[in-house]
């Protein structure tokens, strides 16, 4: 039998490159999320997409300490929130705060991800041809949404039933509290999730804008952020303003989580639903070996008691994401996103930034 190295043999320079880039930066979150958890002994739950690395490095970490990691992977997604709670006016603060421009039928489609077909069905061809801009528009928005509730709740009934039952599997009406993990900033998906569970959440990020306890619906959201907290987006705070490298790299192979359905064939499990692939997860060979590098510079790290302190990671992030032929020009090609939610659609991070 053929070794899968043989065929796809390590690369030394993506290796290298993941221990270096963002290696630093995943021992560091691992070890906070680990210390957190030992104290507290509750279950985290890595949101998707950046989730998938995020939580295989604290894993890492916790193996090399001889720790049993707590810990889930959730399929999640900003639109998907938007589109589970969109029979919900509690969401429309959230879900309809993000600029926009163009008609109603093209907000459905990309922020909501409703199909021509379904909009078609529930709102008129005028309704759907208003072009609105947003925020601006919101309250307008809000009103059009909520009168066509009960219609909207038909559309989005298998959809919630499913997530629903899904969440219910992993444990999370159990639970008293529910910790997220995620990249950060805001906190949208915590924030919709504290209200479609009726549940105190505790968020743990990277970079927190906006940290501390605040109600939301009646039930308390905390946002922690261990690397940086108190900065907005254009503040000058450049691992913030430039987090489209860290969201390009750390990225599951799936696309955009946007549905769920019970499977109709045996009424038990689950069949996922995922948007278009960028070029990261088209080349997901190529992302695996750079993400194994910096894997491996975590367990090294945990294992020695190398410990990072937060002005130590923002440097060596900052020189990556700011200077240009740190990134290595094979590597380019991986550092692309996808914005559908405000609809820019793909979005190049180097290219955005100059550095290519």
């Amino acid at each position: 039998m053929t070794n899968c190295t043989e065929l796809n043999p390590p690369i030394p320079q993506f290796s290298h490159f993941g221990a270096t880039f963002i290696g630093p930066l995943l021992s560091f979150f691992s070890n906070k999320l680990a210390t957190y958890s030992q104290q507290k002994n509750d279950k985290l739950f890595f949101l998707a997409r950046e989730g998938y690395w995020l939580q295989q490095a604290y894993s890492e970490h916790c193996s090399s300490q001889e720790i049993t990691p707590n810990s889930e992977y959730l399929l999640v997604s900003r639109a998907f929130m938007f589109k589970v709670m969109l029979d919900d006016p509690r969401s429309y603060a959230y879900s309809l705060d993000f600029s926009f421009d163009g008609s109603l039928k093209e907000l459905l489609r990309t922020r909501f991800m409703l199909s021509n077909a379904t909009v078609s069905s529930f709102f008129t061809e005028k309704e759907l041809n208003k072009v609105i801009s947003l925020p601006n528009d919101i309250a307008d928005v809000e009103t059009l949404l909520t009168t066509q509730q009960s219609k909207l709740s038909q559309i989005i009934a298998p959809t919630k039933r499913a997530y629903l039952a899904y969440l219910a599997e992993l444990g999370m009406f159990e639970l008293e509290t529910i910790n997220f993990v995620d990249v950060g900033y805001s906190g949208t998906i915590q924030k919709l999730m504290t209200i479609l569970l009726d549940k105190p959440t505790i968020g743990h990020y990277l970079i927190a804008s906006k940290p501390g306890a605040i109600k939301v619906e009646n039930r308390q959201a905390n946002m922690i952020g261990y690397l940086k907290e108190g900065k907005k987006m254009g503040e000058g705070y450049t691992p913030l303003d430039r987090s489209m490298f860290l969201e390009a790299i750390l990225t599951a192979p799936q696309g955009q989580f946007q549905d769920i359905r019970i499977n109709q064939i045996n009424g038990k499990g689950y069949d996922f639903y995922f948007g278009r692939k960028v070029s990261a997860q088209k080349h997901f060979h190529d992302l695996t070996q750079i993400m194994n590098g910096a894997i491996s510079f975590v367990s090294t790290a945990s294992k020695n008691a190398i410990e990072y302190r937060h002005d130590e990671v923002e440097k060596l992030l900052t020189q990556y994401v700011e200077k240009p032929n740190m990134i290595p020009r094979s590597s380019h090609h991986l550092f692309a996103i996808d914005d559908d939610v405000t609809g820019n659609g793909t979005v190049d991070a180097l290219q955005f930034f100059g550095l290519k």
